[in-house]
């Protein structure tokens, strides 16, 4: 398969082998933070608890969100200097109509790629001063994108611990931010880089092609960001996993690029997304549908991560475990909206990036592993003979 900007199974048969390395590259993550920040995280574990803000998530999810915070400092704070007011609230209100009026999202999201180009890519050439009042202007730049709305959420609790502490502290905390994500950029280059080999290609030679698209951020991420987001799902799995195992109902939720056509295509709508109906043989969504019925989990199709859960009802909420199939820049995203809404999820990444709506121009269907699928949801690979593709019938 063409890899437009990552693969995680290179040219080998599956992506077992990113699966481990991923797993032993988290652990060295988690290890190195300790010389950057050791007493950071349990002073913002204290504040949450006196302030009575969120449910106190483990130790490692706070870790990677710092880690996120010192990373999109290092690559937005110098663009969040250069964004005036005007533009940005211009911006802001695009995003918030967008989020609330579905049926205007088409021409919205056309305005905002008209803008987003001379407002949100230019940037200074020193990084700004490590204060809280430039913290805040790249939460501001953050939000004006519209692409890091459960990012947000996170970052803005940081942000009102910070204005607990006097100024040095929060340079300090900054500071100790950016040298993580510094020695992570570097490190997960050599761990993690031969999965992403094509982005810096993808930059230099088909990013312009977004510059007045509404994507253009999306489609602009680092491959440091790609990195980061690595991780963050595999903490995401760890952390959630004893709640998502405990949840009665298990369903796999799969993005519309896994199906083999997206026109011909006769999936169902319910309340919890699209129901594949078998129409298609060899679509990958129909062969793990077949897996789902075997073993007892439910597969829908979902457009985007915003549509995802919006007609859930209170008992979906209840009893659901959710895996969530996504490419590596939505992966966080998904996992904490869900999270928001009470429901555990567990992530396993698309093998490729490959959909129309992004990256290419006629879409290529990208598939998930199903070892790192099975392992999810508890069950034995070894026996259920699911290795081999499931013959898809119409």
């Amino acid at each position: 398969m063409e890899t437009i900007t990552y693969s995680l199974k290179l040219n080998q048969e599956n992506s077992n082998k990113y699966y481990k390395q991923i797993k032993s590259f988290t652990d060295e993550v988690l290890r190195g933070f300790e010389r950057f920040g050791t007493s950071i995280i349990s002073d913002f574990i204290t504040y949450q608890k006196e302030n009575d803000i969120n449910k106190i998530r483990s130790y490692e999810e706070y870790i990677f969100e710092f880690l996120m915070l010192g990373t999109f400092w290092k690559i937005y704070s110098k663009k969040a200097s250069c964004l005036d007011e005007n533009p940005r609230k211009i911006l802001e209100g695009l995003v918030d109509e967008r989020n609330c009026n579905a049926s205007a999202k088409e021409t919205i999201d056309l305005i905002r790629g008209v803008l987003m180009k001379p407002f949100l890519l230019s940037e200074n050439d020193n990084t700004p001063d490590l204060t809280i009042e430039n913290f805040q202007k790249l939460l501001k730049y953050l939000k004006s994108t519209g692409d890091f709305n459960q990012e947000l959420k996170r970052l803005e609790v940081w942000k009102t611990f910070f204005e607990t502490k006097n100024p040095e502290n929060i340079s300090n905390y900054i500071e100790n931010a950016f040298l993580f994500a510094n020695w992570f950029e570097n490190r997960s280059k050599n761990a993690l880089g031969q999965y992403t080999a094509n982005i810096n290609k993808f930059l230099a030679e088909k990013h312009q092609e977004h510059f007045w698209k509404e994507d253009v951020i999306f489609c602009g991420r680092k491959e440091v960001e790609y990195h980061l987001n690595m991780v963050g799902a595999e903490i995401m799995n760890r952390s959630f996993r004893n709640d998502f195992r405990e949840r009665p109902i298990k369903t796999l939720l799969l993005p519309g690029c896994m199906r083999r056509s997206q026109e011909f295509c006769k999936a169902e709508e319910t309340d919890l997304g699209l129901r594949c109906t078998k129409c298609l043989k060899n679509c990958n969504v129909h062969e793990l549908t077949d897996i789902g019925h075997k073993f007892g989990f439910e597969v829908y199709i979902i457009s985007h991560e915003s549509s995802a859960f919006s007609k859930s009802s209170k008992k979906d909420r209840n009893e659901l475990g959710i895996i969530g199939g996504a490419c590596i820049s939505n992966l966080i995203a998904g996992g904490w909206k869900s999270d928001s809404l009470g429901i555990p999820a567990q992530c396993v990444l698309l093998d490729s990036a490959s959909c129309k709506s992004h990256w290419h121009d006629k879409g290529i269907p990208t598939n998930i592993n199903l070892n790192q699928l099975l392992k999810l949801l508890g069950i034995n690979n070894e026996k259920s003979n699911l290795l081999k593709p499931v013959p898809a019938s119409c």
